[in-house]
């Protein structure tokens, strides 16, 4: 090959490296700063609507409601950061190894509650709604703050592996885990954990719950002993149901997009030695690990907004506020 095609050939390998680079961070910037508007916008309206008087002191709320709290810290923690990390190659990762262990650990623990939180929800629903009396006892609220702090408490210490094996790497200088084969365990129990675990405790009992309702429904119809208190009880819970099903399939899959990424980001990169491999791969680990953080940034718009009792306390919120 002449020294003419040579000069081409890399003059095309550096435009595209570029490329890549700067469509990564255009991409970064776009999405952490979109996803922090309308995030902040949809919890907002979320915990102003779960504290609504009607609402508040149902358990089922009570757990929408922790799922908003805990997207809060996503809006205003890990957003943030991964827009300095890889929109403006500032990382608050790398000062120190304390910094690598703990960013990472609270970051990890954090954008998985919330699906956990909704799973909560879903298995309200189901006992709430059990023609059983033994089981309905277990939907209170005593009952819903207990299981809040058992859930929180339990994924934190599952994170603790990260403030273990997680090291600053040099050349290129970034926070990972160490050795490799922590990396790839933590990425497959990460995935288990985060979206797969909970979205099948969703579905199962968001299904449940609707065999459930019909059950009861068809007892009240087959007896004609319903009165208007216990119509608009199983409206709230249809109504809940919706949410919680929904809920279920977003977290699914943006979870499980969220894990893949991070997976994908931990391949060897013996297998990948050229820079614009690696800056590919850099890329598309980024964005699918940047959907896992969608369903906690856009739950209250394709989740609560769904629901007509919701959308119902919303206006009535906002007529008051006006």
């Amino acid at each position: 090959m002449s020294s003419t095609s040579m000069n081409m050939t890399m003059d095309n390998i550096t435009y595209l490296l570029a490329t890549v680079k700067m469509r990564s961070i255009l991409f970064t910037r776009y999405w952490c700063i979109g996803m922090f508007i309308v995030g902040l916008i949809g919890h907002t309206l979320n915990i102003c609507v779960f504290t609504r008087r009607s609402l508040r002191f149902n358990p089922c709320v009570r757990y929408l409601l922790a799922s908003a709290v805990a997207g809060y810290f996503i809006i205003f923690g890990i957003l943030p950061v991964r827009l300095l990390q890889f929109g403006y190659n500032w990382s608050l990762f790398i000062p120190s190894e304390i910094l690598c262990k703990t960013l990472t650990f609270l970051f990890s623990w954090f954008r998985i509650l919330p699906c956990w939180f909704i799973a909560l929800a879903s298995l309200d629903r189901y006992l709430c709604s059990s023609s059983s009396v033994t089981l309905r006892r277990w939907s209170t609220l005593p009952v819903s703050s207990c299981l809040i702090f058992c859930v929180t408490v339990f994924i934190g210490i599952t994170q603790i592996p990260i403030l273990i094996f997680y090291t600053i790497h040099q050349d290129p200088m970034i926070c990972l885990g160490q050795p490799n084969s922590f990396q790839k365990l933590n990425g497959i129990f990460l995935l288990i954990i985060w979206s797969l675990i909970p979205s099948l405790a969703m579905l199962i009992f968001g299904l449940l719950t609707i065999r459930n309702i019909q059950k009861s429904a068809q007892r009240a119809f087959d007896h004609d002993m319903i009165n208007r208190r216990q119509k608009r009880i199983k409206h709230v819970d249809r109504q809940l149901v919706q949410i919680t099903l929904v809920q279920s399939i977003l977290f699914g899959t943006t979870s499980a997009a969220g894990a893949i990424g991070g997976m994908y980001n931990v391949i060897d990169s013996n297998l990948r030695k050229d820079p614009l491999s690696l800056a590919v791969q850099g890329l598309t680990g980024n964005v699918l690990s940047f959907i896992g953080l969608l369903s906690p940034c856009m739950s209250f718009y394709l989740c609560t907004l769904s629901s007509q009792l919701f959308r119902r306390e919303l206006v009535h919120l906002l007529s008051v506020r006006q």
